[in-house]
C-alpha cells in the first residue's frame, strides 16, 4: 500500500508531520478524522529503489520465532495490555534483527491506523495468508486473543508434524540419494565403455540397455539440455500454482497423494473444527463463523465444501446435513456435529472431532517411515535390477554369440 507524507493537528493542537499508510489520500481524509484530528496537507512519498527492502522479501522467520512472537502477544493481550503497548514489548523480545525490523514495521503501520491483519499482510514473507485471515477474523470477531492462541497451537503441531515427518523421510531420502548416484554413476563411467564394445561387436541390445544408453548420451553431451528442462518445468508448475485454478489443483493434488492424504485431510478437518469452535465460541453467528473458517482453513478443495456448506446453512439445512454431502468429511465426523447441532453442545463436539482429528494425525506421522520403508526396498530393488539388466543382459547375448 502507499505511504502519504501529512502535515496535521493533532487532537491535542500540536502540529506534527507524520506518515500514513492508505489507499488513497481520500481515506488518509478519512482516518485522520477519525482520529479527530485537522490535515494541512497530505503527499504520496515515493521511495527510490531500497536494495535492502527488496532483499528483504527473501528473508524468512523460523517457525519457532514467529510461534514465540504469537504466544507471547496473545498473553500480554490476554493480560489487558493494549496493542500497540504489546507490540512494543515484543520489539526487545525478538530473537533475530529482521524479526525486530518486522515488529517495528507493523508498530508503524498499525500507529497510522491500520489493521493488525492489514499491517501483517504487508511481510507476506513472514505471515503467511492463512495467518493474516486468522488474525482477521479475530477482529472481526472480538476474539482476537483466542485467535492469537490457535494460532500458537496450530504453528507448535505444524512444527511438530514437520519434526516427525522429516525423521520418517531421513532413511528414504538416503536411499533416494544413494540410488540417484548410483544411477550417475553407471550412466556416466560405466554404460559409455560397455556401449563402445557392445556396438563393435555388433549385439542387438536389449531395451534396458537401450534406455541406459539413451540417457547417458543425455547427461553426457545435452547435460545443459536436461538442467534448463527441468528449470522451466518447476518455474512453469510454480507459476501455474499461483494462479487461482493451479492453486485449487494443487490442493486436490494433494488431498490424492498416497500415504500423505490422510494426514492433510486429518489435519485440514481438525483446523476446521478447532476455527468453528473459536469463533463460536465467540459468539459469531454460524454463517459468518463459516464464512472465516473458509477463509483459514488452509486448502482451497475443503474451503470449496465448506462454501457450499454454508450456502445450503443459509438455506436452513443444518451444519451436519451440509457437510454429509461432501466425501471429504467422514461420516463420523458428520455425525459429531449433528448430535452436537441437536444436543446445543456444538462447541464441545467441534473440540472432541478437533482432538480426534490431531490425535489421528499424530499416529499416521509415526506410521509414516513403516508405510514408506517397503516402498523404498522395491524401488531401490527395481532400480539395481534395471541397472544389472542393463550392463549384464548385452554381455550374455555376446557370450552367446560365441
Amino acid at each position: 500500500m502507499p505511504e502519504f507524507l501529512c502535515k496535521l493537528v493533532t487532537e491535542d493542537g500540536n502540529v506534527i508531520e507524520t506518515t500514513i499508510i492508505a489507499d488513497s489520500k481520500f481515506e488518509v481524509y478519512e482516518i485522520t478524522e477519525k482520529r479527530n484530528e485537522l490535515l494541512l496537507s497530505v503527499e504520496e512519498h515515493k521511495e527510490s529503489f531500497n536494495f535492502n527492502g527488496f532483499m528483504n522479501r527473501f528473508r524468512k522467520v523460523k517457525a519457532q520465532e514467529l510461534e514465540n512472537f504469537t504466544a507471547q502477544l496473545a498473553i500480554m493481550l490476554k493480560a489487558g495490555i493494549p496493542l500497540l503497548g504489546s507490540l512494543e514489548s515484543l520489539v526487545d523480545q525478538a530473537e533475530t534483527d529482521y524479526m525486530k525490523e518486522v515488529t517495528e514495521g507493523v508498530i508503524e503501520k498499525v500507529n497510522s491506523g491500520m489493521a493488525l491483519s492489514e499491517a501483517l499482510g504487508s511481510y507476506p514473507n513472514v505471515f503467511g495468508t492463512l495467518y493474516v485471515n486468522m488474525i482477521a477474523a479475530g477482529e472481526t470477531a472480538g476474539v482476537l486473543d483466542s485467535i492469537l492462541d490457535r494460532l500458537t497451537g496450530f504453528i507448535r503441531h505444524d512444527l511438530e508434524v514437520s519434526k516427525n515427518i522429516k525423521a520418517a523421510m531421513r532413511y528414504p531420502m538416503i536411499v533416494f540419494t544413494a540410488l540417484f548416484l548410483a544411477f550417475t554413476g553407471a550412466v556416466i563411467f560405466i554404460i559409455p565403455k560397455f556401449a563402445t564394445m557392445f556396438i563393435a561387436q555388433g549385439i542387438e541390445l536389449p531395451l534396458p540397455t537401450k534406455v541406459m544408453m539413451g540417457v547417458s548420451d543425455l547427461v553426457i553431451n545435452y547435460w545443459w539440455m536436461a538442467i534448463l528442462g527441468i528449470v522451466v518445468l518447476i518455474s512453469s508448475l510454480i507459476h501455474y500454482i499461483r494462479t487461482p485454478k493451479g492453486a485449487y489443483m494443487f490442493d486436490l493434488f494433494k488431498l490424492k497423494v498416497p500415504i500423505f492424504k490422510d494426514i492433510i485431510l486429518k489435519s485440514t478437518v481438525a483446523r476446521f473444527a478447532h476455527m468453528l469452535e473459536t469463533l463460536s465460541k465467540g459468539g459469531i453467528q454460524i454463517i459468518k463463523a463459516l464464512e472465516t473458517t473458509e477463509l483459514t482453513v488452509g486448502n482451497l478443495v475443503i474451503a470449496k465444501v465448506i462454501r457450499e456448506a454454508r450456502e445450503r446453512v443459509s438455506e436452513g439445512i443444518s451444519l451436519g446435513d451440509a457437510l454429509s454431502k461432501s466425501k471429504y468429511f467422514p461420516k463420523m465426523t458428520v455425525k459429531m456435529i449433528s448430535v452436537g447441532e441437536q444436543s446445543g453442545a456444538l462447541d464441545e463436539m467441534l473440540a472432541n472431532v478437533a482432538l480426534q482429528y490431531d490425535n489421528a494425525v499424530d499416529e499416521k506421522i509415526k506410521a509414516l517411515s513403516a508405510s514408506i520403508e517397503p516402498i523404498m526396498t522395491v524401488m531401490m530393488g527395481v532400480m539395481l535390477l534395471f541397472i544389472a539388466l542393463g550392463i549384464f543382459m548385452p554381455m550374455w547375448n555376446m557370450y552367446a554369440a560365441f
